[in-house]
């Protein structure tokens, strides 16, 4: 018994009305990768412009700093800027242009400002280069800072499966933890490397 055509109609229509829902949906979806893959590409955008503002501001800083050393050394004062004084008086050229890549790369939690500047007069007193002072922030990771609440700590956790009493075996592991501060710690054998001499008479070498 065939279908009439009021019954072919309602078929008709059902099919079209799935048809425009796959469609809607796969629009949808399409819209919905548009956004995400324009989103990732404003992201990278913005981290690779606010990286080259970061670098130029530290070399403008390191080169200025290099300028007024060289001018107190021609003026032969007693009164010579230490490395401390030289960092806190560059620091703020470059601390609006640092927080800004950090926020961006999302690495704001790990680098404290005191930190940044400890690392500042550290690179200073070294006479390193602004690329080095800078290789701590643009190499995104964990990171160790010279704060003394983390290294001067009056009492560390150690959490270890193995008996905290027995001697270290070679591929022990064992956890420093403090605050919010883990130190994952591998133990290794130390090599063994015995060296002979033997002396061949190149007579008698072939």
């Amino acid at each position: 018994m065939g279908a009439g055509p009021g019954g072919n109609n309602a078929a008709a229509g059902i099919a079209q009305s799935q048809s425009r829902a796959m469609i809607a949906a796969a629009a949808c979806r399409r819209d919905s990768y548009n956004k995400l893959y324009y989103k990732e590409a404003e992201h990278e955008r913005r981290g690779r412009k606010r990286r080259a503002r970061l670098v130029v501001a530290v070399e403008e800083a390191f080169t200025h700093i290099h300028r007024m050393q060289e001018e107190e050394q021609k003026k032969a004062s007693s009164d010579v800027m230490d490395s401390r004084e030289a960092a806190e008086a560059i620091f703020p050229s470059m601390a609006r242009a640092l927080q800004k890549y950090l926020h961006t790369t999302r690495q704001q939690h790990l680098h404290s400002m005191e930190s940044i500047q400890q690392h500042l007069v550290f690179c200073i007193t070294n006479n390193m280069t602004p690329k080095a002072f800078l290789e701590s922030y643009l190499t995104t990771g964990p990171t160790l800072q010279y704060g003394k609440d983390r290294w001067l700590a009056r009492q560390w956790t150690l959490i270890s499966e193995a008996s905290v009493t027995s001697g270290l075996k070679d591929g022990t592991i064992f956890l420093l933890k403090f605050i919010d501060f883990s130190l994952v710690v591998t133990s290794k054998k130390i090599p063994y490397i015995q060296l002979a001499e033997e002396f061949i008479d190149p007579k008698t070498a072939v």
